[in-house]
């Protein structure tokens, strides 16, 4: 009789690395420390997922998925601001990947729902099509990941409250001049190469 295949085991491996990477990093992730936290074996890990650079994209992808769920759940843009900042400070080793995985997502609108729900939020908020404001896209996720970084690293508290509070008065003073924005040919958008 053939062995029975295990249906949680792909979701094991992902919970046992999620595990490693959150409380050790990178250097925690190793395919035989995820087989040994999953009670499993190596080569079982090698069926599901090609090498750990591919072991790594999964968690990336599932720490983005946590990201846009706390923002996608926020009131306004200010609170989802507020709640990006504080998942990177809250979980610096899943947002490092995150970050670290960014250009591997793909383009395509599938892939970056971060992208579509921001941009749906201004239109919304300001009018016209979300694709109005694609040029305002990079800009802010650049104010948000150069923040979100310093933030991330050990410090006077004081300073990150600085931080904080900067990246979101330079994030107001964007929604309030919206119009700079709005409507820009896509050249303006970044083409990623």
């Amino acid at each position: 009789m053939p062995p029975i295949p295990d249906r949680q085991l792909e979701e094991r491996i992902l919970k046992a690395a999620q595990r490693l990477w959150r409380t050790q990093g990178k250097r925690g992730l190793t395919l035989r420390a995820v087989a040994r936290e999953a009670g499993t074996t190596t080569p079982t890990i090698y069926q599901r997922f090609r090498n750990k650079e591919s072991l790594q994209l999964a968690l990336a992808l599932r720490f983005r998925d946590a990201l846009n769920a706390e923002l996608f759940s926020a009131s306004s843009l200010e609170e989802a601001g507020r709640r990006y900042l504080r998942f990177a400070q809250d979980h610096p080793h899943e947002y490092e990947l995150v970050g670290t995985s960014w250009t591997l997502f793909g383009r395509d609108a599938g892939s970056r729902p971060g992208r579509a729900w921001l941009l749906s939020q201004l239109a919304a908020r300001f009018g016209g099509k979300p694709e109005d404001y694609a040029s305002m896209f990079y800009p802010l996720l650049l104010l948000f990941h150069g923040a979100a970084s310093l933030l991330m690293s050990e410090g006077d508290p004081a300073v990150h409250e600085d931080i904080r509070e900067s990246c979101l008065r330079t994030f107001h003073k964007f929604l309030e001049h919206v119009e700079v924005f709005r409507g820009l040919p896509a050249e303006f958008e970044w083409s990623g190469s």
